[in-house]
């Protein structure tokens, strides 16, 4: 019985493209998708850093990758939002200061997408192994965040 639904599910599902407005993505994949964002953008800081202190005129230049981030990030908030069935539009909504953007996109975790097809496509292949291991990464990162936040409070 699984094994059919799971697939009807890959024969219904499109092709992923991560730089795409188009489509939808479940609560899974959003995890893994940015945890790979957040480890370019550090990534990305950290090499800005050591480049910035043998150069000096490089400092400006993280403002645009940082840009291009945010750009993205938002482009996978509103893959999610077509999962729920709104308008990818909404993911501006996670702009909100105040704490308020941050409680939408846990709402965007918490809330199950739409298991059959909707306006926005047909529902999100399974996840891969690879997706869910990327996407458990964010419980020993956000422990050890707090850890380190604790000793030094």
């Amino acid at each position: 019985m699984r094994d059919s639904y799971i697939n009807s599910l890959q024969l219904s599902s499109e092709k992923l493209r991560i730089i795409s407005v188009r489509g939808r993505i479940g609560r899974v994949r959003l995890l893994a998708w940015s945890l790979l964002l957040v480890a370019a953008g550090l990534g990305s800081i950290l090499l800005f850093a050591l480049m910035s202190s043998m150069v000096k005129d490089l400092a400006g230049a993280i403002i645009p990758i940082l840009l291009a981030a945010k750009i993205l990030s938002l482009v996978f908030v509103a893959r999610r939002m077509n999962d729920l069935g709104f308008n990818g539009w909404y993911s501006l909504l996670t702009l909100i200061p105040y704490y308020i953007g941050n409680l939408i996109f846990l709402a965007l975790l918490l809330l199950p997408g739409n298991r059959a097809s909707n306006r926005y496509g047909p529902p999100p292949p399974p996840n891969s192994k690879a997706v869910i291991v990327l996407a458990w990464l964010w419980v020993p990162l956000l422990v050890g965040a707090m850890f380190l936040a604790s000793q030094n409070g």
